[in-house]
């Protein structure tokens, strides 16, 4: 697809990606500003967003970038972002939620959630929430929400979200890659069954070399643990730009079906040079399920979304 199909022919498509300073969210970043789009890439650190900016002119010198700041881990500063995005902008067609941490020790964000359900799930439901309107004044817009294939080994902890009870780490980030495969199958049905124009996609990147193992390693084992990650990812790990694939994908294709689930087209989903529908693990066709996280989602970070 050479451009992105735009709200009119005088304007481009917007789009905001989470995460957008490194890995999977600057690949994404840059392939949708081939397309076309205004591509506000979404940073804790203005200094290494603008670095992804300068990165992505290179690549594509008219591309039009914007850096919007946001903590994932304070909610407040979540709600100042979407605020800053709705003062600039009337329309939003595409959001990416991509950012995210990977099999942390056990810590709190500045709201005292567990930071692996509060980064990657909690607080791109409140973006979403909050720049649902914007989302809405587009004629077709897009919400993509970036899942994993460990996915497939999650569970949902209802009762304790935060795993206070009992934090396994590497439980805690496959309970969070769940949550945003419950959420987007859940956004998909609730825009249906209200005949919204907004299609809700889910995306993982199979097992890509973003960063994430490398700074997991540092994180629990110091430098032997990272240097560990760094040759893990050289041997079997398919690049960052190859697994935004399925990202970008269910950012801009407009053949992809409402609540679809894209990775890679691979052994096993973990790598691959296009997207393909991905396995869904029985968990998440669970709408029970899925309606429940949804409500306690909206009562725990206090943002409700208008449908």
């Amino acid at each position: 697809m050479s451009s992105l199909p735009s709200h009119s022919a005088r304007r481009p498509k917007v789009a905001l990606v989470t995460g957008a300073n490194g890995g999977l969210g600057r690949w994404c970043s840059l392939g949708l500003a081939r397309l076309g789009a205004v591509v506000i890439l979404g940073c804790r650190n203005a200094r290494r967003g603008q670095a992804a900016i300068d990165w992505i002119h290179q690549q594509v010198p008219a591309a039009r970038l914007e850096l919007l700041t946001m903590d994932l881990a304070n909610l407040s500063s979540v709600h100042e972002a979407a605020q800053e995005l709705a003062e600039r902008h009337q329309v939003l067609d595409i959001l990416v939620n991509n950012a995210g941490v990977m099999m942390l020790p056990l810590a709190m964000t500045m709201d005292g959630f567990e930071q692996q359900f509060g980064i990657n799930y909690l607080a791109h439901y409140a973006l979403t929430a909050l720049l649902f309107r914007r989302l809405m004044a587009s004629d077709a817009s897009r919400v993509v929400s970036v899942a994993s294939i460990v996915a497939n080994h999650g569970t949902i902890q209802l009762d304790d979200l935060q795993g206070l009870t009992s934090y396994g780490r590497s439980r805690a980030y496959a309970q969070s890659k769940l949550c945003n495969l419950l959420f987007g199958k859940e956004l998909a049905r609730r825009a249906a069954a209200q005949g919204l124009t907004l299609t809700s996609v889910i995306a993982h990147p199979g097992f890509a070399n973003t960063g994430l193992q490398r700074r997991t390693g540092r994180a629990n084992l110091g430098r032997v643990g990272e240097v560990a990650m760094i040759g893990a990812n050289l041997l079997f790990a398919q690049s960052a730009e190859r697994g935004a694939i399925p990202l970008i994908g269910a950012a801009s294709d407009p053949t992809i079906d409402n609540g679809a689930y894209l990775g890679p087209n691979g052994f096993k989903e973990l790598w691959g040079r296009k997207a393909a529908l991905a396995h869904t693990p029985k968990a998440a066709h669970d709408e029970k399920l899925a309606s429940e996280l949804w409500e306690l989602s909206a009562a725990l970070c206090g943002v409700s979304f208008p449908i």
